[in-house]
């Protein structure tokens, strides 16, 4: 059997890898821009079926023969089956999805949806479906979205989100700060700003890669609520589908666990490893062997950021201000490039987490480690940051904001190769940094392991 997902943007999907696991069938990307193509791809009967992605959600219907129930109160479909006789029948798995994901959350809440597409319209089903008191859609054209959907929907403008700054839910249903704009936020980009919220409780995204988009780390860190990201709702409406392929009811109790064991291998691929600390800690030197020994690839923001300028950072220290000044700018951009990579081990410099939006691309999609290290065994050879402040004025300054990015923390004490010092055994460097780095792995597969069963993002 074999199927695949239609869409205009497939690059940062994760849904073959899903199927991948739990699956026994072949699953293609199809990326199309061309209606005509489109029609071509769903004609294809070698295709058993179809997951649909983006616009083509809605335009799809007027393909199908014949449609589900929930696709036809949706006017929306995801999944498309050809049935025995050669008709294709649509679905809309979305919902499922979405069910799973606020379950439990939304009873007798003011909901606030960003966006008014087909997964909008999806997500307003589910809330009205679980009993939310109120739904407002937003658009950045409501007059031409209120059309489009029809008096079920109250729909208004940004400019006017003011109004319902008492929302108890906020959901983000548009492409907004997806990979690899992972700087954009539905709210900010509009200028506003989600701390406004003074009574909100949950925010949930749809999007799943970054995992802690900007706007969900916005709304933890702004309002305090708990926060979702899409992963969950992505992993059930593909399990969802092979249902509807299979001609299978769903399975819950099969359904919970295929969630958190796919989840976890998802996790596992697209999250980066990121070590944060006080320059000469050791982040280079243990993480770049943890880069080996996983069989991951290593990246050192000082080292791309100083292939940016041309210069090293002394070199830059010595211009003064305007030196240090566009250091950090160029420094920001590395941080950046190397944030959108997935399944990467990164070193930062000791002085990164000092910009704000670096912190937000760190912990984007990242796996934040801080790497303590007592203050009297730092190295300050070749720092001249170290040398020049101290290392006691730049820990007091920076050990809260280590600690407020990290998402664990490590203690490096150690002195790798002293064994070799003090008995003259050989080769007690590598074995004592090996040794260390396993330790870490099992503190990170722990915490890995915990996010997967972990209903928050």
């Amino acid at each position: 059997m074999k199927y695949g997902l239609i869409g205009s943007s497939l690059l940062q999907s994760q849904t073959r890898k899903v199927h991948v696991l739990i699956g026994d069938y072949d699953y293609n990307l199809i990326q199309t821009e061309d209606p005509e193509e489109f029609a071509r791809v769903l004609a294809d009967k070698s295709y058993s079926g179809f997951n649909i992605s983006g616009r083509y959600k809605t335009d799809v219907v007027s393909y199908l023969d014949e449609l589900s129930d929930d696709a036809r109160r949706t006017g929306m479909v995801n999944v498309v089956k050809r049935l025995p006789d050669g008709r294709l029948k649509g679905y809309n798995a979305e919902l499922e999805g979405f069910r799973y994901t606020v379950r439990g959350l939304v009873e007798d809440r003011k909901c606030v949806i960003l966006g008014t597409g087909g997964s909008a319209r999806s997500c307003a089903a589910v809330l009205r479906e679980l009993g939310a008191r109120e739904i407002i859609l937003v658009s950045r054209d409501p007059a031409a979205a209120a059309e489009r959907l029809g008096g079920d929907h109250k729909v208004i403008g940004y400019n006017r989100l003011h109004l319902h700054y008492d929302a108890d839910v906020l959901i983000n249903a548009t492409p907004v700060g997806q990979m690899p704009d992972i700087e954009h936020s539905p709210i900010t980009d509009e200028r506003l700003t989600v701390r406004l919220f003074s009574k909100l409780q949950l925010a949930v995204d749809l999007i799943y890669n970054p995992y802690r988009t900007k706007f969900l780390q916005d709304a933890r860190r702004l309002t305090g609520c708990h926060t979702k990201s899409g992963l969950e709702m992505l992993i059930v409406q593909a399990v969802e589908s092979k249902y509807v392929w299979d001609g299978q009811d769903t399975d819950q109790e099969a359904l919970e666990r295929l969630v958190v064991s796919v989840k976890r291998k998802i996790l596992d691929d697209q999250l980066n490893i990121i070590a944060v600390g006080m320059p000469g800690s050791g982040k280079t030197t243990i993480f770049r062997r943890y880069a080996y020994e996983m069989g991951l690839e290593f990246i050192d923001t000082d080292e791309r950021t100083e292939k940016l300028i041309g210069a090293t950072m002394p070199e830059m220290l010595a211009l003064g201000e305007t030196g240090m000044d566009y250091y950090r700018a160029m420094e920001h951009q590395a941080v950046k490039e190397a944030c959108k990579h997935n399944g990467a081990v990164i070193a930062t410099g000791g002085g990164t987490v000092l910009n704000p939006l670096n912190r937000d691309f760190l912990r984007s999609n990242g796996i934040v480690v801080y790497v303590k290290r007592p203050l009297d065994m730092l190295d300050v050879k070749g720092r001249p940051l170290s040398i020049k402040i101290g290392v006691d004025e730049l820990f007091g300054e920076r050990d809260r904001i280590y600690r407020k990015v990290a998402d664990m923390s490590i203690l490096n004490s150690r002195i790798f190769g002293g064994e070799l010092k003090l008995t003259g055994k050989g080769n007690t460097y590598n074995f004592e940094l090996k040794g260390f780095v396993f330790y870490i792995a099992r503190k990170i597969e722990k915490y890995m392991n915990d996010l997967a069963d972990n209903r928050w993002t």
